[in-house]
């Protein structure tokens, strides 16, 4: 022992004995500042495990996973009805059509798992486990820089939850799932390569690293698309990475990685291009297999922020990787990493809350539909009435919910007893409601050619749906098309949920005769009904309306215009199609058509109580023209006074605005006809 380190053990034996005699050292004051220090390296060495930050990771996972269900469970049972995966040969040829079929034939597999919401979610966050599982594995993250591996999948969550309209428009099959599939393979790919780092000699990685880069980019591309070209320049900048990072790797191997990859990247679409692929467009070849964000000639760059996200966490953990190899990186304290992670990760769930499609009329669209869908009009009108009074409806909106008051009956009593409107749908281009919700709306209208036409537009143009194949085969029954309606529903029984529904309505395709009218009612009366009530309550009234005559016309796209010039000048004496011409006429607001229809109404129904509606637009009318003499018409009180009143608060009300009194004149009469006619003015119709 030094004569220095004597002298200090010398003059420490003392102290040593003081504090064990008159216990100095264990003051309160000492053991509190002991204790606080004790407490402060457990939360370092806690901070500093993996296990806290793979919760971290896990517990992020499950709260998107929550999140999507509890908010968008509309939009994911909606996003699997537009979707179709089959198990043939065909189908797979057909995706393998161009490039990045097998990308989009798992995502349309794993698509219809969202017939179950929490099942496709659960799946989805599964996947997005094992991406950040095996990047941190791939880049040897340690520590907080695990939690970063949760940048991908936030920037796939923000992918998918900015979807609204586009699950509409959008040309790629199963684009929900695509961008998933695709990363995961990116990172296969990267695994693949780590694994080969480990088992093979330092001299041969060289050449291995290349050549697993020119195979991913060679034989992944016809599968996988623009993700095998990213995976491509990933194995490049992985390459790079452990070339700037390990001093045993020479820094131009890294170079020469990329300049391949460069090579590897602009040649091969080229070359697929000429060779195999020659329906796709020269300008597509790059970006295959990514969802298109272009709705006509316009191009949406917003859309794909997410996509960006998706490269710049690549390149943020890539940047951990090559810091983690410089000692200065290394001497980096372990609070400012958490901070580094904690601040990265705040901005990502900042971009996923920007990014996220909120809208109400969507959503209530999307109830709505399915409502209508399971004949539940009931529910239908619930939507209707629930939701912002400041927010008006779609035009959509306001035809379910006249879908549903119809086929109440309740129609004539109800119709403007719910908000109007003709708000444009909430994105910046104009939602056409042929592509929407026009078929579900034709089929129930009785205007089953349209309906076909439009899902044969819709599947050259979008490719083939579920929903599409349903709407064709019910069609198909209703017209009487029986080797038709079976071709479509072979098709929906080789599907993974669908097989009940096509079964179902296959029974049918044994019983003809229950698609004609007069012998459906005969069997009802007699006790005997040719089919189910649930059958029947579906497809009865949708016979009742095609009862006119055959002519050829078109829609030029405008389904509600079509629908109420049609009808309003249509003629028949089926009870059901005779009211709906007399709706009509209301809602168009022309009184020349609407004589006759309302008389013709009183006469079919002599002994029944005239609806409200019908009386207000009468009482108004004989008071507009006097072109009737409504004097021996035996109206309600309620009506009248209901006139009378809106009549006089009109002259109270005189120097108002139209737009004005539409505000004043609603909390007392936005319920009647009266309001209807004069203040509701210049609405649009799809």
């Amino acid at each position: 022992m030094s004569e220095k380190n004597k002298q200090t053990a010398k003059a420490s034996t003392p102290s040593l004995t003081k504090r064990a005699g008159g216990g100095t050292a264990s003051s309160p004051d000492k053991r509190a500042a002991s204790g606080s220090a004790s407490s402060a390296e457990a939360v370092k060495r806690l901070l500093s495990s993996p296990l806290v930050w793979w919760l971290l990771v896990l517990f992020a996972l499950a709260a998107a996973g929550i999140t999507l269900v509890r908010l968008e469970s509309e939009t994911l049972l909606r996003a699997q009805e537009l979707n179709l995966w089959l198990p043939t040969g065909l189908y797979w040829k057909t995706m393998m059509q161009y490039p990045g079929g097998a990308a989009s034939w798992l995502a349309t597999y794993l698509t219809q798992y969202f017939f179950y919401p929490w099942l496709g979610t659960g799946i989805l966050c599964a996947l997005w486990l094992i991406i950040c599982l095996l990047l941190a594995w791939t880049y040897r993250l340690k520590g907080p820089w695990i939690a970063l591996t949760l940048l991908v999948p936030m920037a796939l969550l923000a992918a998918f939850t900015q979807t609204g309209y586009w699950i509409y428009y959008q040309k790629l099959q199963g684009h929900l799932f695509v961008p998933t599939v695709g990363v995961l393979f990116a990172v296969l790919c990267l695994c693949v390569q780590r694994l080969l780092d480990m088992t093979l000699p330092a001299k041969a990685t060289r050449w291995t690293q290349h050549a697993w880069m020119a195979l991913v980019c060679c034989v992944g591309y016809p599968f996988f698309g623009a993700w095998a070209l990213g995976a491509t320049a990933l194995l490049a900048l992985y390459s790079f990475a452990a070339s700037a990072s390990d001093s045993d790797f020479p820094i131009r191997r890294g170079l020469a990685a990329l300049l391949l990859a460069l090579i590897l990247i602009a040649a091969v679409p080229q070359i697929y291009y000429q060779r195999l692929f020659e329906m796709t467009e020269r300008t597509y070849v790059y970006v295959a297999a990514l969802p298109s964000m272009r709705y006509g000639k316009d191009s949406f760059e917003q859309y794909r922020l997410p996509y960006y996200a998706i490269i710049l966490a690549f390149l943020l953990i890539t940047a951990v990787r090559v810091a983690e190899g410089f000692p200065s990186a290394r001497r980096l304290k372990p609070w400012a990493k958490n901070l580094i992670v904690l601040a990265l990760l705040a901005l990502a769930v900042i971009g996923v809350q920007q990014a996220w499609y909120r809208d109400v009329n969507f959503q209530k669209e999307l109830a709505m539909n399915r409502a209508v869908e399971e004949c539940d009009w009931e529910r239908v009108l619930t939507y209707a009435r629930d939701g912002s009074s400041d927010v008006k409806p779609t035009r959509q909106i306001v035809l379910y919910k006249n879908l549903a008051l119809f086929r109440l009956g309740r129609a004539g009593d109800e119709m403007f007893h719910y908000p109007e409107g003709a708000t444009p749908q909430n994105v910046p281009w104009r939602v056409h409601m042929t592509q929407v919700g026009g078929k579900l709306i034709y089929y129930h209208y009785g205007k089953e050619n349209f309906c076909y036409r439009w899902c044969m537009e819709d599947g050259v143009e979008f490719g083939w749906k579920a929903e599409t194949l349903k709407f064709m085969a019910r069609t198909s029954l209703l017209n009487r098309e029986w080797v038709v309606a079976r071709k479509y529903l072979d098709l929906l029984k080789k599907t993974t949920f669908h097989r009940p529904w096509a079964e179902h309505y296959e029974k049918l395709l044994a019983n003809p005769d229950a698609f004609d009218l007069s012998k459906l009612e005969a069997s009802v009366q007699a006790g005997k009904p040719l089919m189910e009530e649930r059958d029947m309550k579906e497809f009865a009234p949708i016979m009742h309306l095609m009862t006119y005559p055959d002519r050829l016309d078109g829609d030029n796209t405008l389904i509600e215009m079509y629908l109420l010039q049609t009808f309003a000048r249509g003629n028949g004496d089926d009870p059901l199609f005779q009211e709906m011409t007399l709706i009509c006429a209301l809602y168009m607001k022309d009184i020349d058509i609407f004589w006759p229809r309302f008389m013709k109404y009183a006469t079919m129904h002599p002994n029944e109580r005239m609806p409200r509606h019908y009386q207000e637009a009468a009482y108004l009318y004989g008071h507009l023209e006097n072109k009737v003499d409504i004097s021996h018409m035996p109206f309600d009180q309620q009506v009248r006074d209901t006139y009378d009143r809106f009549m006089k608060f009109n002259t109270q009300c005189g120097p108002m605005t139209d737009e004005q009194k539409a505000v004043a004149f609603y909390p007392q009469f936005g319920d009647t006809f009266y309001y209807f006619y004069f203040l509701v003015r210049n609405q649009k119709t799809n």
